[in-house]
């Protein structure tokens, strides 16, 4: 966990860097998104290694937690999708396909995580 933390730890400052030169709306939205998401994906994995157990993998909480992570990161995903189409960047069409291949891609990632963890909580239930 220490290997992550530094890792995670590096991207975080470079991407606060990034938010110290930036100037765009857009762009510093981004970046906050993804901050928090890593920030989160670290206290998720601090809270389940901390101690471990089946039915704190199961809780209410984690579900929650990993919902919202996996909600910002989507919107992240679709708000750089909406920037990047537009852009001089995206002139070559392969690029605009792979960009809506890879948004299609964590819309359904996204949908399948979601019922994967509402649907192991209801049977939980159950």
């Amino acid at each position: 966990m220490a290997s992550i933390t530094l890792a995670l730890s590096a991207v975080i400052v470079r991407l606060v860097w990034e938010v110290t030169r930036t100037t765009s709306v857009g762009s510093l939205v981004v970046i906050i998104l993804l901050i928090l998401a890593i920030l989160g994906t670290c206290a998720l994995l601090f809270y389940l290694i901390i101690k471990p157990s089946l039915k704190k993998l199961k809780s209410l909480p984690v579900a929650i937690l990993v919902t919202v992570i996996a909600t910002g990161v989507l919107i992240d995903g679709i708000i750089h999708f909406v920037r990047f189409v537009p852009s001089p960047e995206a002139v070559s069409p392969l690029s605009v396909i792979i960009a809506t291949l890879l948004l299609t891609a964590g819309i359904s990632a996204y949908l399948l995580a979601l019922w994967v963890i509402w649907s192991v909580r209801k049977t939980r239930k159950d």
